[in-house]
């Protein structure tokens, strides 16, 4: 067994073209008519041959002798089509009326067969059909191939999102399966559909890309942006301010995360961004593929159609929570004149329903100097439902302000603002941390809300995380200023009743002073507590005349 040597530079793009003889003379002379088109491998036994595809198996074309010692040449033609079924396989023959060669042309194992001796124009004619066959071939074969990858890589994601519990779920699902099937370094996403934040960018890694020390959602995050087109960065390094907007701060930390090559991929529905995918290699072995951009962009319409209804299914199902806890605290209101139970049951409800760590009900105005917390959720503490404890016990178990209003910055900004104050991170505060109660533990991040009354602020409402930052959502933001504005009502409705029970008693003791001090003009003394205890019934009608 034998091959050509090098003569061109270019051998590399030049098909493989294997010619099978034992006669030596007729190899070299397949070998000259062919090395110009070709890159041609020779083998002398059929045994030779078949090793030869097995070390290089994108060979074209076989040219191959009938009449070979150890193996006939339909023999290993037939061998050679069942383990490289593309490869074009053509015969050489002076026996046209052999049987083992018309049953391999019928069963297909050979292409064409060309009689000896051969006529060199006929053969090249032939090897040339063959060339265009294989090249046919082999175009629709990765048409095929690209196809079935689209359609699992979809099918796959399709059945992983109907799947998902939460659009964060499906977002993570994505950057996954998509990572993998693409074989990028990073793949992450984005979603601007509500209010964009560091900790909302999903990210898939490969294993084979090094975990930085610098790595996190901050500086991941910055390798997105929106943008309405594909965007394709072949090398991020060379990629003009027009492309990446920041371009500094963004250029650094691909940098940090060693990427050389990226694609951005819109994901819109109804002409809306939901979110933006981006696609990171840390190795520029490779332009991105025309099929990869095109497949992207099909499974972008899909996922950004998910994405879409899966959030508006999340928007509904909100308000219908926010809806039911309004009603909730709407019915508490109605249903008692007790304050503190009133206020216990608007910080609870509104606590466990946002799932934060406390919320608490406080009382003042401008012209105050502390707070007067009326009402705490405290889900640490586990503070018992202050409606079931007496007036004394409540008084103690919440807390008291420490830090007067005209120092605190957070009251302070409601009063200038007359809208709520979200703190995401206190770890990145531009106010102070100092609570304005005395908890157990300091917050992490604080949402705080007004209660109005004529214009003017009568209280707040604050919700606070203690283990962990919390990027406040619209919603909940929203959700806050309703409760809060039904607090208010609460509070005026609590100081109705309290001014009405203080003149009713004030009219109960007037009356018992008038009636003691007229009837003491008149009556015995017994007679008199008798009279203001209303065991003793007094007619004073005038007798008519």
């Amino acid at each position: 067994m034998s091959t050509s040597p090098t003569r061109h530079s270019n051998r590399g793009n030049k098909p493989k073209l294997l010619v099978v003889d034992d006669e030596p003379d007729n190899l070299d002379l397949l070998y000259r008519t062919f090395y110009r088109q070709f890159q041609v491998l020779r083998a002398e036994r059929g045994r030779h041959a078949l090793e030869i595809l097995a070390q290089q198996p994108d060979i074209a074309i076989i040219i191959s002798d009938q009449r070979m010692p150890e193996m006939a040449g339909t023999e290993f033609l037939g061998q050679a089509a069942q383990q490289y079924p593309d490869v074009m396989r053509i015969i050489l023959t002076g026996y046209t009326d052999s049987e083992d060669l018309v049953e391999a042309i019928n069963q297909g194992q050979v292409f064409k067969y060309v009689t000896k001796p051969w006529d060199e124009d006929d053969l090249r004619e032939t090897v040339q059909q063959a060339l265009d066959a294989h090249n046919l071939i082999k175009t629709r074969t990765a048409d095929l191939n690209r196809v079935l990858r689209q359609e699992t890589l979809l099918n796959t994601i399709t059945h992983r999102i109907r799947s998902a519990q939460t659009p964060q779920d499906m977002l993570q699902t994505i950057v996954d399966v998509v990572g993998r099937s693409l074989e990028v370094s990073y793949c992450s996403i984005r979603p601007y559909c509500a209010q964009p934040s560091e900790e909302s960018c999903f990210t898939y890694r490969a294993d084979a890309v090094q975990a930085l020390a610098t790595e996190n959602s901050s500086i991941i995050a910055q390798t997105l942006w929106p943008t309405d087109r594909v965007l394709v960065l072949e090398s991020v390094l060379e990629a003009s301010g027009n492309q990446i907007p920041d371009a500094q701060e963004r250029l650094s930390a691909f940098a940090a995360l060693g990427i050389q090559s990226s694609v951005l991929v819109p994901l819109i529905s109804r002409k809306d961004l939901v979110a933006v995918m981006a696609l990171h290699r840390c190795q520029l072995e490779r332009p991105w593929a025309a099929d990869d951009l095109q497949l992207l962009i099909t499974l972008a319409d899909q996922a950004a159609l998910a994405l879409a209804q899966a959030y508006t299914y999340e928007q509904v199902q909100a308000l219908a929570r926010r809806e039911a806890l309004i009603n909730t605290i709407t019915s508490a209101i109605r249903s008692s004149l007790n304050p503190r139970k009133t206020f216990a049951a608007i910080t609870g409800q509104l606590g466990q329903a946002l799932q934060v760590d406390g919320c608490a009900l406080s009382l003042w105005t401008e012209q105050d100097d502390y707070v007067c917390c009326v009402g705490l959720y405290d889900a640490q503490v586990q503070v018992e439902n202050l409606a079931e404890t007496s007036e004394e016990q409540e008084v103690t178990q919440l807390p008291k302000s420490q830090v007067p209003i005209a120092e605190n910055p957070v009251l302070q900004k409601l009063i200038a603002t007359r809208e709520p104050v979200v703190l995401n991170s206190l770890d990145d505060r531009t106010l102070s941390t100092q609570s304005d109660l005395s908890l157990q533990n300091p917050a992490r991040a604080l949402l705080v809300a007004p209660l109005m009354a004529d214009g003017k602020i009568i209280g707040s409402i604050s919700l606070r995380q203690v283990h962990q930052a919390r990027i406040w959502q619209p919603e909940e933001i929203e959700l806050v200023k309703v409760v809060a504005s039904q607090a208010a009502i609460a509070v005026q409705q609590a100081r109705l009743f309290q001014a009405t029970k203080a003149n009713e008693q004030r009219i109960a003791e007037l009356n018992q002073y008038l009636t003691e001090s007229v009837l003491k003009r008149f009556l015995p003394e017994s007679l008199v507590t008798k009279a203001a205890q209303g065991d003793l019934r007094l007619d004073l009608q005038p007798e008519p005349r």
